[in-house]
């Protein structure tokens, strides 16, 4: 069974590719959502969903074969194998993240957390303030069941689309994308099973265009407001589900912001499959 609770019921996708006995593990937003229903129905009857921050040991631990985990995980899983077929990258007005400010205030000194936060928008949120603002900004892990008007706050996943209003939010991604001058590469399909990479790979045959011409059909299987659904839509050529070179190329250039900072202390190549 589909493990982890989730917003959508599946629908058929490609088919005429064996994914029999391939464990696989995804974060709990819209976006793998839809890389799910693009999935062969083999595999969808075994896919576990959970929080982002654990997907790395999931895959480590080879208790999931496959999984869409965070990119800045790979600074501590330089090991796994990184799918060159398929990713998440966003490069403008979608996001998995979005700021949300306090109107009014010309400087920021701490932001609020809440979501499905991973090491992506930790370490990325406080390079973001230290170049663009010179400000070593203070990061809380924020809990509380009450959302506080006076706080900003960064969130991460569906919550976007539910307890937020998303139209006053400003795109993590794009400010990101910004950054380095590439797109924003958020999850890779990793694994420690080269050979099960590269099957999972043949999944993902010109997956853009399939995701494209099935966006509609896919979210109003969502229990997503009719408003997020057109939002993303429309704004559907910001989001890539598969990797090129350039997302690549993007995903290279993010992973050097750690050590140009010195957070991280050497460079290391992907094991791209």
């Amino acid at each position: 069974m589909f493990s982890g609770f989730f917003y959508f019921k599946f629908i058929p996708a490609q088919a005429g590719i064996n994914g029999e006995n391939m464990k696989v593990v995804i974060p709990q937003n819209i976006y793998a959502a839809i890389f799910a229903m693009n999935l062969p129905d083999e595999i969808k009857g075994d896919i576990k969903v959970t929080a982002s921050s654990l997907i790395a040991n999931e895959v480590e631990k080879e208790n999931s074969d496959i999984g869409l985990m965070p990119s800045f995980d790979l600074l501590n899983h330089k090991e796994l194998y990184i799918s060159k077929k398929a990713a998440l990258s966003f490069d403008g007005l979608l996001s998995n993240t979005y700021f949300y400010f306090v109107p009014g205030k010309e400087k920021i000194y701490e932001l609020f957390l809440r979501g499905d936060v991973s090491s992506n928008e930790i370490i990325l949120s406080k390079i973001l303030f230290s170049e663009r603002f010179d400000s070593n900004i203070k990061l809380t892990l924020d809990t509380s069941e009450i959302i506080d008007e006076n706080k900003n706050y960064i969130i991460t996943g569906n919550d976007n689309f539910g307890s937020f209003d998303f139209n006053k939010g400003i795109s993590f991604a794009d400010q990101i994308a910004e950054l380095i001058d590439f797109p924003y590469v958020n999850y890779v399909w990793a694994s420690k099973d080269e050979e099960k990479l590269k099957e999972f790979n043949n999944f993902f045959n010109e997956l853009d265009k399939s995701v494209e011409d099935r966006i509609e059909i896919i979210l109003q299987s969502m229990n997503f407001r009719k408003e997020v659904n057109e939002f993303i839509e429309e704004n559907l050529n910001s989001v890539y589900f598969e990797i090129t070179e350039n997302e690549i190329a993007g995903l290279y250039e993010l992973l050097k912001l750690p050590y140009f900072h010195g957070i991280t202390k050497e460079m290391f190549e992907l094991k791209l499959v």
